[in-house]
């Protein structure tokens, strides 16, 4: 900090002193030398805070450690100037030392290039495909102003073709999500590779955020009349779970009819129910007499 004006103070620096002399000044040849020493120094500060001379107080034993010493305080050093016992500006002088101390050099790799890396996933080949126009735009999302975000994930096969597409997470509008489908069948994909380089099938995850363009109309955040009824199609999921005495889960079967627009159809659902929503074991049931036992559970998803 600057000192308190009307009191008598020494000269002191104004920029960090750590940045006067660094080690990418240090002499090239000193580096080959592996020479290294603390050189102390003393500046002049003129009125104005400038350094007018500098002198080597305790030499590093290295002339040129201590001529770069001076050379760089004097050009990057700027101080606020010493003031009397009246506050006034005089002229004043600062001492401190350099370090010369060879670097440690730190050696990194760089993370893996994809293209190179084996096995690999499949890779868009085409950025400009991920671009939706307008005219991708559902015409019955677009009256209704829905918009969202869409989480999908492709299948692609070894001539990088797409011919598998499951929503992961809904947008919250069944077109949206339809669409989203229908246009990444179109991208190009250069297919996995397995380890040996060879072309395979592979699995590629995408999120497509449905905006609406300028000037569509937008879904209103107060009540109004709603444009959309997900329960307009019948539809039944049944969940049956058995569990033995430890808690393990050892059977999960899903039983389903219909169709269920929330969930982003009846396939999405029941190829992630008993994987990721039940495919876990538990603590284990207890009887009546505190003892574990095995249980089977039905669960009515939907209805």
């Amino acid at each position: 900090p600057p000192p308190k004006k009307g009191v008598e103070s020494p000269a002191t620096p104004k920029n960090f002193p750590g940045g006067w002399a660094t080690t990418n000044d240090y002499p090239s040849k000193a580096l080959q030398e592996e020479r290294e020493g603390i050189t102390a120094f003393r500046v002049l500060v003129s009125k104005g805070g400038v350094v007018t001379n500098c002198t080597v107080t305790e030499s590093s034993g290295h002339a040129d450690l201590d001529d770069v010493t001076c050379s760089n305080v004097s050009k990057r050093a700027t101080f606020y100037p010493a003031q009397d016992k009246k506050g006034r500006p005089v002229e004043g002088s600062y001492a401190n030392r350099v370090r010369w101390q060879i670097p440690v050099m730190a050696s990194n790799a760089s993370f893996p290039i994809l293209r190179d890396s084996l096995p690999r996933p499949p890779q868009i080949l085409k950025a400009a495909e991920l671009r939706i126009e307008k005219d991708d735009y559902p015409s019955g999302a677009l009256a209704a102003g829905e918009q969202g975000v869409t989480t999908f994930a492709l299948d692609i096969d070894p001539q990088g073709k797409v011919n598998g597409c499951d929503v992961v997470t809904s947008s919250g509008s069944v077109l949206l999500d339809q669409q989203s489908c229908v246009v990444a069948k179109k991208w190009s994909f250069e297919p996995a590779r397995n380890i040996d380089g060879k072309p395979t099938f592979g699995k590629s995850r995408h999120t497509l955020n449905w905006r609406l363009p300028k000037g569509a109309p937008r879904v209103s955040a107060s009540p109004g009349r709603p444009t959309t009824n997900p329960f307009e199609k019948e539809g039944s999921i049944t969940l049956n779970l058995e569990f033995d005495d430890k808690g393990k889960l050892v059977d999960c079967a899903l039983e389903s009819k219909g169709e269920f627009p929330l969930f982003g159809g009846q396939n999405i659902f029941s190829n992630r129910a008993c994987k990721d929503g039940f495919g876990r074991d538990i603590k284990p049931f207890l009887n009546a007499n505190g003892q574990p036992e095995a249980k089977r559970i039905i669960y009515f998803i939907w209805g």
